[in-house]
């Protein structure tokens, strides 16, 4: 025999679904967090409260995607759904389409808070992404990176990509010439808002182009004289969470090519670039 559903007054007003696969969104960070740090901020702002009106729960792959965090916010009370992630706006997913994401925010305390009846934001405004930057200006300095301007006719090709988090940094060989735009269900387009780079070793790194607020090109000549190009793209708090270092190039001859492109770029955009 069946058991009985409880009456809606006896459940939780908002469930919220941490997504924890290991072999997906659990493996990501996203503003130094993974999804055991978003469960565990979650789960401590519901117990703050000790009032049993929203439960936090986890399950394995809810989307299908593997870009970042994710969790599945249901307001009981009114039949409504939100989603947060590392990306904003809408997005294809394999196992519900087209969907829209809210950016998880930073006090992960104010989703309760905005999901329930008494204090409600509407999803519309969720799912707003905060002051985003100039993607469009974005787009061109990396392009410019990637194919070169004027009649060079070649990018800065060989790098170094350090990608951060407050914990920390990995160093990837990549080649700027493989730059490619995608949307956010990893399908290429040239005004999509997710910059990728094919590494060395046929890995990809993805860059969130909304999220980063400045630019920084950075020339120097090291001790040993050897000269040192760099760019550097910083996130809304102004730390360094990409950097992108020029490896010499095997061919010679392309390295004063690449040293002229680099002033080129420097005296087209300037030296900081703030979006």
């Amino acid at each position: 025999m069946a058991l009985p559903v409880p009456p809606l007054a006896n459940r939780p007003e908002v469930n919220i679904v941490v997504c924890a696969d290991e072999y997906g969104c659990g493996r990501w960070y996203y503003q130094g967090r993974n999804a055991a740090d978003v469960l565990g901020e979650l789960r401590a702002a519901v117990a703050a409260r000790d009032d049993g009106r929203v439960q936090v729960t986890t399950a394995g792959c809810i989307l299908g995607c593997t870009y970042g965090p994710r969790f599945d916010v249901a307001r009981r009370w009114s039949g409504e759904k939100a989603l947060y992630g590392s990306i904003s706006g809408a997005a294809t997913v394999t196992r519900r389409g087209r969907v829209s994401f809210a950016p998880i925010p930073a006090d992960l305390g104010q989703v309760v808070t905005d999901h329930l009846p008494e204090s409600a934001a509407p999803l519309a405004e969720l799912n707003a992404a905060a002051s985003p930057a100039d993607i469009d200006l974005l787009r061109r300095i990396l392009l410019d990176c990637s194919r070169g301007i004027g009649d060079a006719g070649a990018g800065l090709g060989a790098a170094v990509v350090m990608v951060h988090n407050p914990a920390a940094t990995v160093a990837i060989p990549a080649t700027l010439a493989d730059l490619q735009l995608v949307d956010g269900s990893g399908q290429p387009d040239a005004g999509g808002d997710i910059a990728v780079l094919v590494t060395d070793g046929d890995g990809r790194i993805a860059l969130q182009l909304s999220r980063i607020r400045q630019v920084e090109f950075i020339y120097r000549t090291l001790g040993s004289g050897i000269p040192s190009y760099a760019v550097w793209l910083r996130d809304d708090r102004l730390e360094t969470v990409y950097r992108i270092y020029l490896r010499r190039s095997e061919n010679a001859a392309a390295n004063p090519l690449r040293h002229e492109l680099f002033m080129a770029l420097m005296e087209k955009y300037g030296a900081t670039v703030a979006l």
